[in-house]
């Protein structure tokens, strides 16, 4: 009786200091370069205290912050933020040939949020990514609590009007990869973006990160680089994708930007936008 009493004051007492419980299946994952760093440590730190997390976070980087001494910053060390490098994506000839003719040529590093699928992930059972500069304004475990087992849950990227396609995400310079891909997929569909994403690792397998990068090769006319592959895989190829929850009774989960509502929202990419 009184190792119970004293396990439950353990639980009470972990709830009054962090705010929320977490599911240590759960992991929230960023990814950054030494670009986007800064704006990693912003949304970081509001996720550890307006979020209200206290579970596991995971920061992927690429080769140009692997043993940087950024690494060393006071907010990573805080809060014990597994680092994990992966190399730089190689990119073929012929995909160059097609991206220097892209908006986002120079956002290759994009193409890195691929490695959110990669097998060292399933040590968690969800993921729950996050791009670097999110504005983190309340407790995050409403957006947690909606995950659901073999899904990927994310934005329409289309909301509100939805006159956007998955197509849209594909330049219409290159004829010859736009039939290929009508050719072979229903392009004229909904799809979603990549600001977050919470997804049940079960969806990865030991070849998804391959399969995306193959992808994105087969077809390097991606305007928005990783979102359209990771679109195109998701909702084609492997669809385990459903749209995240909008709001509960209470708050709005999450949105590109306010379109005039007033909120209350846990999170907003870019809140000057209106």
């Amino acid at each position: 009786m009184h190792r119970l009493l004293s396990f439950i004051f353990f639980l009470g007492l972990s709830f009054f200091l962090h705010g929320s419980t977490v599911d240590d299946s759960e992991c929230v994952a960023f990814v950054s370069n030494k670009n986007y760093f800064y704006k990693f440590l912003k949304t970081l730190e509001q996720l550890t205290t307006k979020g209200k997390y206290n579970g596991d976070i995971c920061l992927i980087i690429g080769d140009d912050l692997e043993n940087d001494q950024l690494l060393q910053h006071p907010k990573i060390i805080q809060n014990n933020v597994i680092v994990k490098h992966f190399p730089d994506i190689r990119f073929n000839k012929r995909f160059f040939r097609a991206a220097r003719k892209l908006p986002r040529f120079n956002l290759l590093f994009q193409y890195h949020k691929l490695h959110l699928f990669n097998t060292f992930f399933k040590k968690w059972n969800y993921v729950f990514y996050i791009d670097s500069g999110m504005e983190i304004y309340s407790d995050i475990t409403p957006i947690l609590d909606s995950k659901k087992a073999g899904k990927l849950l994310a934005q329409s990227d289309a909301y509100p009007s939805y006159v956007w396609k998955l197509s849209s995400q594909f330049s219409d310079k290159f004829p010859i990869y736009t039939k290929a891909l009508s050719k072979k997929f229903d392009m004229e569909t909904d799809y979603f973006q990549t600001g977050t994403m919470l997804y049940d690792t079960n969806i990865i397998s030991s070849d998804t990160f391959n399969k995306l990068a193959q992808l994105a090769m087969t077809y390097p006319s991606c305007n928005t680089n990783d979102q359209g592959i990771c679109a195109l895989y998701f909702t084609k190829i492997q669809p385990v994708w459903e749209p995240l929850p909008f709001r509960n009774k209470d708050t709005y989960f999450y949105d590109a930007m306010k379109r005039g509502r007033k909120g209350p929202f846990i999170m907003i990419k870019w809140p000057h936008y209106n």
